[in-house]
């Protein structure tokens, strides 16, 4: 992934941390052991049970592991030349070996445009708060998207390249005129598998029609459709561009087509469940994160 990618998330968890740090009252002053954790973490909205507190310590959970992850993928060292040199296109599968007939001359361009599509998609969602019934649950809303897009990410870094070692598309093309040996031994051309742009841009674009959809049960199966529809149109165009800039082969970018949209879809998806259980026998849990020097863990408090 890269730094600007990793700034924006950064940007996104400190954001919405404030944001749910301003909603809290002066509990956060007083022991929490005397007082009633029910009023922290009450939730508002009536499609999602996300209560802002514990929404926002997983996301920063999901940061700090993100941060982490990042630096050992980071520190990883330089592929060889003998190992890039000894990549051969015939032993890359018949259905990825078809990225080879892009123009290798055009990867910088497919790589920008990828970029940009990326970006739009992972701020996509905060256009939902144009809806009114969404904006008044935008606390909420905003966290649990936080938290959608670090548990992708934390996928990405730790069973995508952070478990699997392949070598990116470009790194077949050692001898070509047009691709120095400099940029193939970037350890970076070891991440392949699976998309981490493809992943996140799919993120976003389905966690936006998940909502969406969800807010407004009233439309139509036809309306719904066509909006989960539309939303796989951005990670079809990124995953394809991402293959065009010699990034990734066919498979990792339907791996993380296919990652994001499950996330996106279903991080949501436990928020809708756990406010339904709870709006039909009552039950109330709260959840507190304890950080001292010598503990860190989580407090938490259920009611039947």
């Amino acid at each position: 992934m890269s730094k600007k990618l990793n700034l924006l998330f950064i940007l996104l968890a400190l954001t919405t941390s404030l944001w749910a740090q301003s909603s809290v009252t002066t509990a956060d002053s007083v022991n929490f052991q005397a007082q009633s954790t029910k009023k922290w973490y009450q939730s508002k909205s009536d499609v999602y049970y996300a209560p802002p507190i514990s929404s926002a310590a997983i996301a920063a959970a999901g940061l700090i592991a993100n941060v982490y992850g990042i630096k050992r993928l980071n520190d990883r060292p330089s592929i060889s030349e003998e190992t890039i040199t000894a990549l051969n296109i015939n032993d890359v599968n018949p259905f990825d070996r078809g990225v080879f007939d892009h123009p290798v001359e055009e990867r910088e361009d497919s790589h920008n445009f990828t970029d940009w599509g990326l970006y739009i998609s992972v701020v996509l969602p905060f256009t939902l708060f144009i809806d009114d019934a969404i904006r008044e649950d935008w606390l909420e809303v905003a966290l649990m998207y936080a938290e959608t897009q670090f548990i992708t990410v934390n996928l990405y870094n730790y069973l995508g390249p952070g478990l699997v070692t392949r070598y990116r598309p470009i790194t077949y093309m050692h001898g070509h005129p047009d691709v120095p040996m400099s940029e193939l031994t970037d350890n970076n051309n070891a991440r392949s598998f699976f998309s981490g742009h493809t992943a996140n841009t799919s993120t976003g674009a389905f966690f936006f029609a998940k909502v969406l959809t969800d807010y407004h049960p009233e439309w139509s199966t036809a309306a719904k459709i066509g909006v989960f529809a539309g939303a796989s149109i951005p990670p079809i165009l990124v995953g394809y561009y991402r293959t065009r800039a010699y990034k990734h082969f066919y498979s990792d970018v339907i791996v993380g087509g296919a990652v994001g949209a499950l996330t996106g879809v279903f991080i949501p998806q436990i928020h809708k469940w756990m406010r339904k259980k709870r709006n039909k026998n009552g039950k109330d849990t709260s959840f507190m994160p304890i950080m001292q020097p010598n503990m860190m863990g989580m407090y938490v408090k259920a009611t039947f």
